[in-house]
């Protein structure tokens, strides 16, 4: 099976304007189907570093406010999509075209029967301890 990789641009906002761009890379892998890697890279191509959160957030996100951790994920007009990474250090908040994310989103969504079986049985364990600790 094979990951899901696609490159797109995220403007860097800043408190009053589009402090610059970064590539974007949105990864989906098999043997991880419900997360999002998200990479960004440095302007000479240099992967700087990686976030990774639930796949879920984007998709929700795209339609309404989504996430109260760490990342949050919201409309930010009608052709873009707002993603918020807060960290120690600070916050950073990332535009990404709405079309861009989800044209990813439906690029990732066609999985392979196995990796549906992945899921399938992972819930199934999460159910059972649950059960098994309730």
């Amino acid at each position: 099976m094979h990951s899901v990789v696609h490159v797109l641009t995220a403007d860097v906002v800043g408190p009053h304007a589009i402090a610059g761009r970064l590539t974007t890379h949105l990864r989906h892998l098999p043997d991880d189907p419900l997360a999002v890697h998200c990479d960004f890279f440095s302007p000479g191509g240099r992967r700087v570093t990686t976030w990774v959160f639930a796949r879920a957030l984007l998709e929700e996100g795209v339609h309404g406010p989504a996430g109260e951790g760490d990342v949050r994920v919201c409309p930010a007009g009608p052709r873009t999509t707002e993603v918020t990474l807060r960290s120690p250090s600070g916050q950073c908040v990332l535009h990404l075209r709405t079309a861009a994310v989800l044209t990813y989103l439906a690029r990732s969504d066609a999985w392979p029967t196995a990796v549906a079986a992945r899921v399938a049985s992972a819930v199934d364990e999460l159910l059972t301890g649950l059960h098994a600790a309730g």
